[in-house]
């Protein structure tokens, strides 16, 4: 009886190449997610009420719309100026964007948006069905 020996080192090559490009894919994404400013989005009977997370930006650089029963948030954050060598940095820097859901259609005119202590608060209020 021979013993057949079976290309096991290819195998685990390939194995260790499929694993480094879902490490790698996994990168990228959280990568992204770290741009992407906290949310809390409410429902306070007459009104949706979106809090976005957004220190450090100005409202000039904010963009806000509702378009096909959807919230969108669009911002750029600025890199920090500084005098010096960065130390870390978890903050991420450039665009963003952020989509949000709406349950029910509301009134885009009475719409509000306030910028406060880097929150930024977005009311809609609810379609009245007449």
């Amino acid at each position: 009886m021979s013993i057949e020996k079976f290309g096991t080192a290819g195998d685990v090559q390939e194995l260790l190449a499929v694993r480094d490009h879902i490490e790698a894919l996994v990168e990228q994404a959280n990568a992204k997610q770290a741009n992407l400013p906290k949310a809390d989005f409410l429902d306070r009977g007459d009104a949706f009420q979106l809090h976005l997370e957004v220190p450090g930006i100005d409202q000039a650089d904010l963009e806000i719309a509702v378009e096909d029963g959807e919230l969108l948030v669009a911002g750029l954050r600025e890199p920090p100026l500084f005098d010096g060598r960065m130390l870390f940095a978890e903050r991420g820097v450039g665009p963003f964007q952020r989509s949000f859901a709406l349950p029910s259609p509301v009134n885009k005119d009475l719409a509000t948006a306030h910028l406060a202590g880097g929150v930024l608060t977005v009311t809609l209020p609810k379609l009245v069905e007449s």
